[in-house]
């Protein structure tokens, strides 16, 4: 097993822009073939041949909008470029609509290794809300297509939470999902972020989010149904059918490993300092194209905000924030700083100090963002 860096690819094409989404994307999708050929120069420019890779993501967007050739170019520039580890994850986003089982197979056949299945909802209702391209008939489809077409490591994306949804139409969400047996399911709670469709509709008095409280229990019993079923809960949001089926990709931003973001919008992390390009298809064209790289801005991290970071990403998994690490790294003991607020979260079984690991506990979840908040105010 090698040392190794990830690399993400954002593929900024969508049919149509859901309300809720604040990623960048596109519906133009006349700008692929250009915005493919600027990739392939973006990773040759950035490429150190040194750097070994150990997981590769396609998300988007909706990568899936590319065709295989595309797909099949992109991986051939990486390989020809980085060291790319045997036993490589390659994760590739499908939007149901977007792509059949002659694709899928295709796909399989180039390398892609896990499926990241954007399903969002088995209810008409609730995708209609979300604003949605397509049917729970058509997600059902394609989850069936991809095990027929021999992928075994496949995520189901699920979003919940809803102004209208109740606990009963959640639960047959998730009962229909295990029935299909995933390797790993991506439970989202619906968040209303700036500038989307959805905080208009609010903003106008549409519709309200569901309360705090409806949505901790709704938190509680996912978790509690995902554990009863066999699925791990190992990140706040993800759940996998044993460790084996953890997004390796994804671990990696949670234990703050290096990786490379190719494309617009896209971010880099080299372990002090992020950078990420243009929100602009244009501009990230047109800087490849003129000999620059397509940097829009960089941040190298302080000490404080370093150890924040490490804070935040640890507490949302299922071990935890490792204090002898965190002592090495900063050289600052994480139990004596943080004493006045680790009091209070031990004596309310919020969280946990074990095997030198500090880990919040199921009730300390559901309050993670208070949390992570003072950690915050001590730290920043």
């Amino acid at each position: 097993m090698c040392d190794p860096k990830s690399i993400y690819i954002h593929i900024p094409f969508c049919v149509k822009k859901c309300g809720y989404c604040d990623f960048f994307s596109n519906t133009d999708l006349s700008l692929i073939p250009d915005y493919i050929l600027a990739l392939q120069n973006e990773i040759k420019k950035r490429a150190d041949s040194e750097d070994k890779i150990d997981t590769i993501y396609f998300g988007g967007g909706t990568p899936s909008l590319l065709s295989v050739k595309d797909v099949d170019t992109l991986l051939h520039t990486i390989t020809d470029t980085f060291k790319v580890c045997r036993d490589v994850e390659i994760t590739f986003e499908v939007n149901p609509g977007t792509s059949n089982l002659n694709d899928l197979r295709q796909l399989k056949k180039i390398g892609i290794n896990r499926l990241s299945i954007g399903a969002q909802s088995f209810n008409e209702d609730k995708l209609r809300f979300l604003t949605r391209i397509h049917s729970a008939e058509q997600s059902i489809k394609i989850i069936n297509e991809a095990q027929k077409a021999g992928f075994d490591n496949i995520s189901l994306d699920f979003i919940y939470g809803l102004y209208f949804e109740t606990q009963t139409i959640w639960r047959k969400d998730l009962e229909q999902a295990i029935g299909m047996t995933p390797s790993h399911l991506s439970c989202y709670m619906l968040t209303i972020e700036p500038g989307t469709a959805f905080n208009q509709k609010i903003q106008k008095g549409l519709f309200k989010p569901l309360g705090n409280k409806a949505m901790s229990i709704m938190f509680k019993n996912t978790i509690t149904f995902l554990n009863n079923n066999n699925y791990e809960h190992y990140e706040i949001s993800n759940f996998s059918k044993g460790r084996q089926n953890r997004s390796r990709h994804n671990s990696r931003y949670w234990d703050m490993t290096p990786y490379y973001g190719f494309g617009a919008a896209a971010h880099s992390y080299d372990g002090k300092t992020r950078s990420w390009n243009p929100k602009s298809i244009g501009k990230y064209i047109k800087d490849l194209d003129s000999g620059r790289l397509p940097v829009e801005e960089d941040e190298t991290l302080t000490k404080n905000q370093l150890m924040m970071e490490m804070i935040m990403l640890r507490l949302r998994t299922l071990e935890g924030l490792d204090i002898a690490k965190f002592q090495t790294l900063f050289h600052d003991s994480f139990e004596n700083r943080y004493k006045d607020i680790l009091e209070p979260i031990l004596g309310e079984s919020l969280g946990i100090i074990n095997d030198q690991r500090f880990a919040l506990t199921l009730e300390g979840k559901i309050r993670l963002d208070s949390i992570v908040e003072a950690f915050a105010e001590k730290t920043l």
